[in-house]
């Protein structure tokens, strides 16, 4: 019949299993959703553990077409509108009973836990949350100021593909008769979604732009969908296995090659986890996360019925493990619950809570995820929203008079809880209010500066107009006895106290400034004619410093004429690892260098977070004091030498 050729090909519907469930599935699902816990609990062990969340998009792409695909061989149609019912099933319910949780308890713990909570809360039950990030500027303070609902990012990519990609599909179906020719639709957006990431890499474009797009994050669905298109009936196999080379690509020796793929893939994700680094950007988008999805399709593809060999058997069966299973079947709770609750913990215990609380955590989302998987997604899943209600209140009437009134006033709780917190959000962390009353007096400090250097300027123009002979300009040089600050944004947020402690001190601070970018700076401030014959050098927060840069900055010191130099050490939480490798290239220079002074910003904070904003990074008021006190008494240190 025409109506079915559209929708299937090599294995008539008579011929497939109609309820077929793809062994090992969920072994998969569970390595991925482990990396992505690993990654957020314990970075250092698994730094390119995020490879996890394109592993989901693989899956994702290759089950949706593969499970379109079995409908319309079945039906003769693709019911997109019941497809989507099918999905809000699915992810809604634990969204819901989540964010009716975890708002209420961000609430009681009030501050930089709320700050954007409503735009999160949108994002979350519109599945807009990747798009709303970038809009809202989700940038340098989302590393250590990290939101509660940051993870939906990927929720939301996930969501809106399940919107467009049935409808995509079914147009490909009915227009497209080859097989070749429907596989070049998801080959072509795949391969513009890397183009288009790329090209704004080379740009420069603001990395969270590049990376929660869903334009520019759509190859790893894609590949998925490839491969449900390259095998359309690869979830309704033929019942009689001696159909499979007439209608498959998994027998003989490419069948051997395909299952060998499999078993490579594996470990070989693990080692792209081990050493992928968030923080090159450059390699990690897309190339990076692009091999990450590879080495998923190379897992999935080895699990297709077609694969017949004795390798691909035994991976089924490995990944078939019951404790990966388990984990598998609940990896969207455990994604979920696991961000939220980290988020909690580090602003109730701060940024660098122990390994034993990372434990704990781990083993509450695990309780929490096969809570709702149990209760919440497999009655709204298996009985419709309807249904799952009348069970819910069924079995709490049976059970207890007791038990409605309290769902009934948790649920008031949760509710109320999330409008207060909506409602109270502060606008800015206190990192991001530090920061901003810092720029002001920055401010305030230049043009005051500014114009004192105006007058200096006009009454040198005027004893030069009262010369008899003009004379040539002189070359400039560094002002004697003054000090000028190039900073990061944890000077600019200590402002205010370092003007107090170096009254004659030129600070010029900036939000996310790296060290490569003093060199510069210092030129132009030599040609301004406001290089002090003391420099300060706070930069050590933003990138990993190496021996080379600080040779390169010391070497433009003495070609400028600089007398003395004074290095700021960072404080950053453990997570934040590369402040820590700086600060050991600092302590190291000053032994090469005789005129170089460590301000050791990191040993006087240590042990002290009441001196820290909740991120770990940014001195609060009292914390300010103490960094420009140690700034001030290393330059006292450095001009005594």
């Amino acid at each position: 019949m025409q109506q079915e050729h559209v929708f299937y090909s090599g294995v008539r519907p008579e011929e497939g299993q109609r309820r077929f469930v793809l062994a090992g599935l969920d072994g998969l699902r569970a390595i991925a959703v482990s990396l992505v816990l690993v990654y957020h609990f314990w970075p250092q062990v698994l730094p390119g553990g995020l490879i996890g969340v394109d592993i989901f998009f693989v899956i994702s792409g290759y089950l949706i077409t593969a499970l379109l695909l079995r409908e319309g061989a079945y039906t003769g149609k693709m019911d997109i509108v019941a497809f989507w019912v099918r999905r809000i099933r699915r992810l809604i319910p634990a969204v819901a009973v989540l964010t009716l949780t975890i708002t209420p308890i961000a609430f009681f713990i009030g501050g930089d836990i709320l700050v954007g909570i409503g735009r999160q809360l949108l994002g979350a039950f519109t599945y807009s949350s990747n798009w709303l990030s970038i809009a809202a500027g989700n940038d340098y303070f989302a590393q250590t100021s990290p939101e509660l609902l940051t993870n939906f990012w990927s929720l939301a990519v996930e969501e809106q593909f399940y919107f467009f990609w049935p409808v995509v599909l079914v147009f490909a179906c009915i227009f497209l008769r080859q097989w070749w020719q429907r596989a070049l639709v998801p080959a072509s957006l795949g391969a513009l979604s890397l183009l288009l990431a790329t090209i704004l890499v080379a740009v420069g474009a603001n990395f969270a732009r590049i990376y929660y797009g869903t334009d520019t994050h759509l190859f790893g669905l894609m590949l998925g969908v490839l491969l449900a298109l390259l095998i359309p009936w690869s979830m309704y196999p033929p019942i009689d296995a001696r159909l499979y080379p007439h209608v498959g690509y998994g027998n003989g020796l490419l069948g051997f090659a395909r299952a060998l793929a499999g078993w490579l893939s594996l470990p070989a994700i693990v080692l792209l986890a081990m050493h992928l680094n968030e923080r090159n950007q450059a390699l990690l988008m897309p190339w990076g996360l692009l091999a990450g999805s590879v080495l998923g399709l190379g897992v999935v593809q080895a699990l297709l019925p077609d694969t017949r060999s004795p390798l691909a058997i035994a991976l089924r069966k490995v990944l078939s493990f019951a404790p990966l299973v388990w984990l598998g079947r609940r990896s969207y709770g455990i994604y979920l619950w696991h961000w939220p609750l980290a988020v909690i913990a580090h602003y109730l215990l701060g940024p660098d809570y122990g390994t034993v609380t990372r434990v704990v955590l781990v083993l509450l989302t695990l309780v929490l995820a096969g809570l709702s998987y149990m209760y919440v997604e497999t009655p709204v899943r298996r009985l419709g929203f309807r249904g799952a209600l009348s069970e819910w209140v069924n079995a709490m009437f049976g059970r207890s008079k007791a038990l409605p009134l309290t769902a009934a006033f948790l649920l008031l709780i949760g509710c109320v809880g999330t409008v207060f917190a909506v409602r109270t959000a502060p606008e800015m962390t206190q990192a991001q209010q530090l920061v901003a009353e810092g720029e002001a007096k920055a401010r305030q400090l230049q043009e005051q500066q500014a114009k004192e250097a105006e007058e200096a300027k006009k009454k040198a123009a005027a004893e030069e107009s009262a010369q008899p002979s003009p004379t040539a300009s002189p070359t400039p040089t560094v002002k004697p006895n003054t000090v000028t600050v190039i900073g990061d944004s944890v000077a600019l947020a200590s402002a205010g106290q370092l003007e107090q402690k170096l009254p004659q001190a030129s600070i010029d601070a900036e939000v996310s400034r790296q060290f490569s970018t003093a060199d510069g700076l210092l030129q132009n401030k030599l040609d301004q004619g406001v290089l002090g014959d003391t420099v300060v050098i706070s930069l050590a927060t933003n990138s990993t410093l190496t021996p080379e840069m600080v040779d390169d900055v010391m070497s433009k010191t003495k070609e400028l004429g600089v007398k003395n130099v004074v290095m700021v050490t960072g404080q950053a939480p453990a997570n934040l690892e590369w402040v820590a490798t700086s600060n050991r290239v600092i302590q190291d220079a000053a032994t090469r260098y005789p005129n170089l002074t460590v301000a050791d910003w990191a040993a006087a904070s240590a042990g002290k977070p009441q001196l820290l904003a909740s991120d770990g990074v940014h001195p609060n008021e009292q914390g300010a004091t103490l960094y420009a006190a140690t700034v001030a008494q290393a330059v006292k240190t450095a001009q005594a030498k």
